[in-house]
């Protein structure tokens, strides 16, 4: 199980045990990982993280974005069809690590079937099933309506991006590629931004002028719809860093977004206050987590 490189403030370690347990997941402003385990490669097109999925824990991250390839019976997690050399047991283990140590937490974890099934004698979600079964000290839930905080501390949430005969997690299999979207599941209700095709420098523009939309709507409809929204985007001549962080010339997604969100931002114009949903970021880390930082500050005690 990996471990955090840095010291970090305990309070970003436990954030979420101060909050009232009535609020439900949708209510709360949640930072993510886009892509989470994609910190293990130097691909400038497939790295999208620059933190370990340890790190982003004790930092603050609460929602995560875990992608499998399905080969052999066992889950191998992959971006794409690239192999990150880390298999599902390591996910669990780093999530019953910090669970344990902070039961007051919860992780939201999407698991996506990523590459189809291969060399298999079962199903995806039975195979999800096997690694429920082989962790009995991890507490799972698996229903399909977005639940209280209350019912969640010290478990892991699933949002399932894989088919199941059977009703398992929160479905989102529906999910469409490279849009903007609602989807209404049985139990649960979404508003989602997902576009992630970024192919040049200009196109950054577009893409904030999505997030902002996304994000001017979530105060209205946060209590009925839970919103997610992708910081992320790539492209052959925009790759995932410089999307997220930019450079002297461009400001990145994370540095907008952070702007438009703290507290002084607020009494300018173009500020946004209110709940801003579950944000999906490329380099959580960068600018000192200032990202994740701003989003776990618009959680009113």
């Amino acid at each position: 199980m990996n471990t955090p490189a840095q010291p970090v403030d305990l309070a970003w370690e436990r954030w979420m045990s101060a909050l009232p347990g009535e609020r439900t997941l949708n209510q709360l402003t949640l930072p993510g990982s886009h892509d989470t385990c994609a910190y293990t490669v130097d691909d400038a097109l497939a790295r999208t993280q620059g933190a370990t999925l340890a790190e982003q824990l004790v930092h603050g991250v609460r929602v995560l974005d875990i992608r499998c390839r399905h080969e052999d019976d066992v889950f191998h997690i992959n971006h794409a069809r690239i192999a990150l050399g880390l298999m599902f047991d390591d996910v669990i283990a780093d999530c019953a690590g910090f669970l344990a140590q902070h039961p007051g937490e919860c992780i939201v974890m999407s698991v996506k079937d990523e590459c189809g099934t291969r060399a298999c004698t079962r199903s995806f979600a039975q195979t999800f099933e096997t690694y429920v079964q082989r962790y009995p000290e991890v507490r799972w839930y698996l229903a399909n309506t977005t639940p209280r905080l209350a019912d969640v501390r010290g478990a892991i949430v699933l949002l399932r991006r894989f088919e199941s005969a059977a009703p398992l997690g929160i479905d989102l299999t529906a999910w469409p590629d490279n849009s903007t979207f609602d989807l209404d599941v049985e139990g649960a209700a979404f508003a989602i931004q997902d576009e992630f095709r970024v192919p040049v420098r200009a196109s950054m523009e577009y893409k904030w002028r999505v997030i902002e939309a996304l994000l001017a709507r979530t105060p209205h409809v946060s209590d009925t719809r839970w919103v997610v929204n992708f910081c992320s985007g790539t492209g052959m001549a925009a790759n995932p860093y410089m999307v997220a962080c930019g450079d002297k010339d461009l400001r990145g997604m994370n540095d907008r977004f952070a702007g438009r969100i703290d507290g002084q931002s607020d009494q300018q114009d173009g500020g946004h206050s209110g709940p801003a949903g579950t944000v999906m970021i490329d380099f959580c880390e960068h600018a000192g987590w200032a990202l994740v930082r701003a989003l776990v500050a618009r959680n009113p005690l």
